[in-house]
């Protein structure tokens, strides 16, 4: 099996010429042409590089940054339950002029201590970069580009 250099569906190839180019497509795309030959993957094709094969993504670690509304959720947090700022900042071991920063959003604090409040009071203040993915992925079939991607396919009118 392979990929169809047309569709890029993962088939059984055929040689055809397609409007005066050979390709190894699948079947589907192969009525599109003539088939020149017939069988299985052609093992010689698999070492040729096409412009737009596939090619591993360099994906970079995932970032872990502070929430947008973190001096809200702090002081909602502290306000449910009935605290004032220095017995918060007594709670969470820091001093209660950082509290009264964090809460009016004056300072953000950094990863490691946001650590260290998510376990001390239950809540969560860290997240992932949205623009990173949290796993890695197969690409998908929009992902890869085939030459169907680039023309339009003629049907065949019979006359």
């Amino acid at each position: 099996m392979g990929s169809c250099e047309m569709c890029g569906r993962e088939a059984d190839l055929v040689e055809a010429e397609i409007e005066q180019g050979r390709l190894n497509v699948c079947l589907n795309c192969a009525k599109f042409g003539q088939v020149k030959k017939t069988g299985a993957v052609f093992e010689r094709n698999k070492s040729v590089n096409f412009p737009f094969s596939q090619k591993p993504v360099n994906r970079p670690e995932l970032e872990f940054k502070v929430v947008q509304d973190y001096s809200f959720i702090l002081k909602s947090f502290r306000e449910r339950q009935g605290l004032t700022q220095e017995d918060f900042a007594k709670l969470i071991n820091e001093r209660e002029s950082m509290v009264t920063k964090w809460e009016s959003g004056l300072i953000k604090p950094d990863l490691n201590v946001a650590n260290r409040l998510e376990k001390i009071l239950g809540i969560k203040l860290i997240e992932t970069d949205s623009d990173i993915l949290t796993k890695e992925e197969k690409p998908t079939k929009s992902d890869v580009l085939t030459l169907g991607d680039f023309i339009k396919v003629r049907k065949k009118v019979k006359a």
